[in-house]
């Protein structure tokens, strides 16, 4: 669930509340997706499973993450509890 926390009037960036619930993930079928932009995000509580490329990253609460959209990523929650934290999307190609 991407839950918007607030838009930068004229531009094309979102603030989000990221939360996944146990066994959730950014894609049901289990494919990578890529889109323009950067992301950045931080953990704020339980664990999540970041595949970028052909690398997987478990990040915790504290941890973030910042990289090209363009590169396939992939979220999921492998734990018990929900995973929540705070994502910054820019829409914008640097």
């Amino acid at each position: 669930m991407w839950e918007r926390l607030g838009h930068v009037p004229g531009s094309d960036v979102d603030f989000l509340l990221v939360t996944y619930r146990p066994g959730g993930a950014s894609s049901s079928s289990g494919g990578l997706m890529r889109h323009t932009g950067t992301e950045y995000g931080c953990l704020t509580s339980g664990e999540l499973i970041l595949t970028l490329g052909f690398d997987e990253y478990t990040l915790r609460p504290g941890d973030a993450v910042c990289f090209e959209s363009t590169t396939p990523h992939r979220y999921r929650n492998d734990g018990d509890v929900p995973a929540t934290g705070i994502w910054f999307v820019s829409s914008v190609v640097q």
